[in-house]
């Protein structure tokens, strides 16, 4: 009976823990540089330049896959008319040196969501948290079990399996998931290879020549271009944030059998990662005051301090004094 109740108190320690560390960084912890006489960010990326970046890991427990992130990088520049400009997304894998999988292995981006797919209701410049507060635990559980049942690997080509992971998406909306999509299935949803012939290559060091921000960490890792999203808006404030500070789900697919790769895995394993790009520099966060904070300590992200840090120690607490009085 013991050894059940500190199984339990593990467990929730276990949970809270991992919550409480869910994290998205920004262009503060990766040290964008800052544009002259403000507090943006001015982050150039193999001669393409943003204002804000996000970054969160990728945790696959299969072979060969530790160590890699997700980054968002947004910017804004001429839309070709006075009233308009243009958003642009870049999403690069980060990766240790050397980084080249022995499996199928697949990114499917959600570029278009609802506005309902959030980390809780304060502001979204600052906001972070989980893709299960994002979208809820159960439509996070479909969209996992939808890609696991998925036989990729007959395919025949990493580049085909992704097609596949795709056509399955945009022809099935799980009803967990109804809520979340813009319409009765999901819109600008792209697959794109991350192993295979197919596959798109790190930056070089000779295409990084032109580079001044290297937005992953380690900063030893290397960074791939997986996939870029172009649209375009006018100046008001809700089209700038919508397209700088909304959320877009990735969802990472590794598979057995394809281009002959070895059993690195030998049946699928998908996850589920939400990343945005937060509006915070090293010189923005220096000028930010107490009230800042808690802004953003209540924008839907896990933090130890403000109201999370509460809820921790009453989960804690409980189940301490649960396998106590047992």
């Amino acid at each position: 009976m013991c050894s059940r109740r500190t199984t339990a108190l593990l467990t929730v320690l276990a949970t809270v823990f991992q919550h409480t560390a869910a994290q998205i960084l920004s262009c503060a912890d990766v040290e964008c540089p800052i544009s002259q006489g403000t507090t943006a960010a001015d982050c150039i990326v193999a001669g393409e330049s943003f204002n804000a970046v996000g970054v969160a890991d990728l945790s696959i427990e299969a072979s060969g896959f530790d160590g890699l992130s997700w980054t968002k990088a947004v910017g804004a520049g001429s839309g070709g008319s006075s009233d308009q400009r243009l958003f642009t997304q870049n999403f690069y894998l980060g990766h240790p040196l050397g980084f080249n999988p022995d499996t199928g292995a697949c990114a499917l981006f959600f570029s278009r969501v609802s506005d309902r797919v959030k980390f809780g209701d304060g502001s979204p410049k600052l906001s972070e948290g989980t893709c299960a507060q994002a979208m809820t635990e159960s439509c996070v559980n479909a969209l996992i079990k939808r890609a696991n049942s998925l036989d990729l690997g007959s395919a025949g080509s990493t580049e085909a399996a992704c097609e596949k992971l795709q056509n399955e998406f945009s022809d099935n909306l799980d009803s967990e998931c109804a809520s979340f999509a813009t319409g009765s299935r999901w819109a600008g949803i792209t697959a794109r290879p991350l192993s295979g012939a197919a596959s798109p290559k790190a930056i070089t060091s000779e295409t990084n020549s032109t580079s001044n921000c290297w937005p992953t960490l380690p900063k030893s890792n290397d960074l791939t271009l997986v996939e870029t999203f172009n649209s375009t808006g006018d100046f008001q404030a809700s089209t700038l944030t919508s397209n700088f500070f909304g959320i877009t789900p990735i969802l990472t697919v590794l598979f057995p059998g394809s281009d002959n790769s070895t059993a690195v895995v030998t049946q699928p394993e998908a996850q589920l990662t939400c990343v945005k790009a937060i509006d915070l520099t090293t010189a923005s966060r220096d000028t930010q005051s107490p009230k800042d904070e808690n802004d953003k300590s209540n924008d839907g992200g896990f933090h130890l301090s403000g109201s999370s840090l509460p809820v921790m120690w009453t989960s804690i607490m409980s189940v301490f004094f649960f396998v106590l009085l047992g």
